[in-house]
C-alpha cells in the first residue's frame, strides 16, 4: 500500500536573514560598549579636539584587522610619513605593526589635500577593485571642508559635497568598514559641538567623540552617541593613552556588572 505521506509538498522553507556581523575596534573594552563592534560595512565617523587620540584609535583599529588577515587602508590628508612612524613607535606594538606592513596587510598613503583632490577617483577605483580590502581610515576628513579655503585647492562647496557622496558611495557599495577622522574644532558653538557639515553626521552610520576635561590634569572620555543597528552604551567612559594604546579605564568590570 502507497504512503501517502510521502507525496505531501514539503512546506518551503523562508530564506534566512542575513545576521550582522560586527569588526572589533580593536580595544576590547570600545567594543563591550557596541555589542562586539562595528558593524561590518559601515562608515564610522571618529570625532573630537587636537590630543584625544584618534589617530591612535585608526592604529588599534587597522591593527586589529591586519592580525586577522584582513587587508586595511590608511590614508593620511595631513601629516608626512615621518611624524606617522614617528606615532607608532610611541607604542608597544610598534614592531608588529611594521612588521604587518611589510606584508602589506596594512598600506599607508600619505597625500596633502590638492594632491589628494587629483587623485581619489582613482584611488578609490582600485580600492574597489581589491576584494581583499576590508578595512579603510581616513584621516582627517575635515580636508575636504577646509580645502574650500586653500587658494590651491581645484574644491568649491558644490564639488566638495560631490566628493564626499561620491566617496560614501564607493565606501558602501564594497562593503569597507570604513573610519573617517573628524576634527572637533575649539571654536565650535555655531556647529553643535563638531566642525564637520555637508550632512556628515547624518551619512555616517555611527559616531564615535573622543573628548576631555580640562581639570589640572587631562581626564580623557569616550561617548557614543550614534551607533546603526546597536544597542550602544548609553553613558561616557575614561581612557588612558600609555605604552599599550588607548586603554578604557575598569571597562571589562562594568560591563560584567551589567
Amino acid at each position: 500500500m502507497e504512503d501517502k505521506t510521502e507525496n505531501k509538498t514539503k512546506p518551503k522553507k523562508k530564506p534566512q536573514e542575513e545576521t550582522l556581523t560586527r569588526e572589533s575596534s580593536g580595544i576590547k573594552e570600545i567594543d563591550s560598549m557596541i555589542q562586539g563592534g562595528l558593524p561590518n560595512g559601515s562608515i564610522i565617523g571618529l570625532s573630537g579636539p587636537p590630543g584625544v587620540g584618534k589617530s591612535i584609535f585608526s592604529l588599534h583599529f587597522l591593527l586589529e584587522g591586519a592580525r586577522k588577515g584582513q587587508k586595511c587602508v590608511y590614508i593620511n590628508l595631513e601629516e608626512p610619513r615621518r611624524n606617522i612612524n614617528n606615532m607608532i613607535k610611541q607604542f608597544d606594538f610598534a614592531d608588529e605593526f611594521f612588521e604587518l606592513e611589510k606584508k602589506e596587510l596594512i598600506i599607508i598613503k600619505c597625500f596633502d589635500y590638492p594632491e589628494y583632490e587629483k587623485v581619489y577617483t582613482e584611488l578609490l577605483q582600485r580600492i574597489k577593485q581589491d576584494k581583499k580590502i576590508k578595512r579603510l581610515v581616513i584621516d582627517s576628513f575635515n580636508c575636504f571642508f577646509s580645502s574650500l579655503d586653500n587658494p590651491h585647492a581645484l574644491a568649491t562647496a558644490i564639488n566638495v559635497r560631490k566628493m564626499i557622496n561620491e566617496s560614501f558611495y564607493h565606501m558602501r557599495r564594497y562593503g569597507l568598514t570604513t573610519l573617517l577622522i573628524l576634527e572637533k574644532a575649539e571654536d565650535h558653538i555655531r556647529t553643535g559641538g563638531i566642525s564637520f557639515d555637508h550632512n556628515i553626521p547624518f551619512l555616517v552610520d555611527g559616531i564615535i567623540k573622543l573628548d576631555f576635561l580640562d581639570l589640572g590634569t587631562i581626564e580623557r572620555r569616550i561617548f557614543i552617541p550614534k551607533m546603526r543597528w546597536t544597542n550602544q552604551y548609553k553613558e561616557s567612559k575614561s581612557y588612558e593613552i600609555g605604552g599599550r594604546g588607548i586603554e578604557v579605564i575598569g571597562g571589562d568590570e562594568e560591563d560584567e556588572e551589567e
